[in-house]
């Protein structure tokens, strides 16, 4: 009879290096260590970190994962190295043995895990801050909201060192990325990937994705088209795009009772303004007379000649 029931992954492994190593290598050997998970938001790198950083330091051999020049090695340190190698490989998840393929040092081993673990760019950073900002509790479980703010702490804070600190910049390119619709991301994601990049980069990116938009006629966002659309009657014809339909209004002239134009285009609407104009023009010079003033040659009307007598 088959057994079709998946196998759980195991969460921790003994270290078994054998009986005649020496007397640090035993503490290791007895140790339960935990297994790495792969890199992405389950991670367990901290927690796991913690614990290999314990119990190596009880083995007097966590000196291997600083990095130190050859000359100033002590004469232990071939013999710690292959031990931490060999501990760090039997306790990671095999997706993360491609970061340490081909190398026979721990403190390289151990740089390329924290580096595949902990995502120090500017978009890494953001993540954490939004994840925190952005979190609302679901349901009436107050505990484990707090339990995962928590984490999301804890995972920003690994993120901070004295050399790179948590900034109001980065605080305000977090509220720049929350702030803007899915379609505008794609000019900053880039930017995302690097180290420690300034919000005014940010936005001058985004200044320029705007004027690319409006040099293209293409102002409207996707969130906006969205919302507008949840608004507006449903098109007539399937078949055409409501932009179309909503271009193509009915033209009608309400001073001529025709289709084929609207008032805008009436020639006797402009008939009309025409002789509205004149009739003010001359009622203005009628005034103009009365009061006394001299007019120009060029706005005097014209008077008729008076009859001969015959």
């Amino acid at each position: 009879m088959s057994n079709d029931t998946k196998e759980v992954p195991s969460t921790h492994t003994s270290v078994n290096l054998g009986l005649q190593a020496s007397a640090s290598t035993a503490k290791i050997s007895t140790a339960r260590l935990p297994i790495l998970k792969a890199p992405g938001s389950e991670s367990n790198y901290l927690n796991w970190k913690k614990v290999v950083l314990r119990v190596l330091k009880s083995a007097k051999v966590n000196h291997v994962l600083t990095p130190v020049a050859p000359n100033s090695r002590p004469a232990t340190w071939e013999e710690d190295n292959d031990l931490v190698c060999a501990v760090l490989v039997q306790i990671v998840d095999e997706t993360n043995l491609r970061h340490l393929a081909d190398e026979d040092n721990a403190a390289k081993i151990w740089d390329n895990l924290s580096r595949a673990h902990q995502d120090s760019s500017t978009g890494g950073r953001v993540y954490w801050i939004r994840k925190l900002v952005n979190s609302r509790m679901e349901g009436n479980d107050i505990h484990s909201h707090i339990e995962s703010l928590a984490n999301s702490y804890e995972r920003l804070n690994a993120l901070v060192t004295p050399t790179k600190p948590l900034t109001p910049d980065d605080v305000h390119t977090a509220a720049l990325i929350s702030s803007i619709p899915p379609d505008w991301l794609h000019c900053v994601s880039a930017l995302m990937n690097q180290e420690r990049v300034k919000a005014e980069i940010i936005i001058s990116a985004l200044k320029n994705e705007a004027i690319r938009r409006e040099s293209h006629g293409d102002i409207i966002s996707v969130s906006s088209t969205k919302a507008n659309s949840s608004k507006a009657p449903p098109p007539t014809n399937p078949s055409k795009g409501p932009r179309n339909d909503a271009a193509k209004k009915p033209c009608c002239c309400p001073l001529c009772n025709n289709d084929s134009h609207d008032l805008n285009l009436c020639n006797n609407t402009r008939k009309l303004i025409a002789d509205h104009k004149a009739a003010q023009k001359a009622r203005w010079e009628a005034s103009q007379q009365d009061k006394g003033f001299l007019l120009p040659p060029n706005l005097r009307p014209e008077r008729a000649e008076p009859r001969r007598p015959r």
